[in-house]
């Protein structure tokens, strides 16, 4: 979900190694630097939680997916206000000047791999949510310079 909402392949600036894994373990999860509508940014936390049993499953999107389809038909429905206003706000930002992406020009960094391969990493923490990561209170996923929250907290690794 994150390149369709984006047009960005997810991680795309830091290196997809044992450092990034630790992180995504510790809650990091994808940033948007534009407002998302309530219902998208509550599907990404189901299908980015830690506890695998909580993801929706193939079945489940499609159908949400269509519900939405549905409800887009519907210009009153609460869906089409949730992206009215997130069009008008990111619409907003961008005639004043504020920061949004704009320009899908982008470098992946050298060592982001977007094949299939086998990561064999041990000492992983057990994987877990980090709730405040999306905002509930005004839905925008803000940008963070991913290179800068790649600290990782060795406390909470395995011995």
């Amino acid at each position: 979900m994150y390149e369709v909402i984006s047009g960005l392949p997810p991680y795309h600036d830091v290196s997809h190694d044992e450092n990034l894994a630790i992180k995504i373990c510790q809650g990091l999860r994808p940033r948007f630097n534009f407002k998302v509508p309530k219902s998208f940014v509550n599907l990404i936390k189901k299908c980015l939680d830690a506890n695998s049993l909580n993801r929706p499953t193939a079945e489940e999107i499609i159908e949400i997916l269509d519900k939405w389809n549905d409800e887009l038909t519907n210009n009153q429905s609460e869906l089409n206000s949730e992206i009215r206003e997130a069009e008008e706000i990111n619409n907003n930002n961008l005639s004043t000047g504020n920061t949004l992406l704009t320009d899908l020009s982008y470098e992946t960094h050298p060592e982001a791999t977007y094949t299939s391969r086998l990561l064999n990493f041990n000492n992983l923490p057990e994987p877990v949510n980090y709730d405040d990561y999306y905002d509930e209170q005004d839905d925008k996923i803000t940008s963070v310079r991913l290179s800068d929250s790649l600290q990782i907290d060795t406390t909470k690794l395995k011995n």
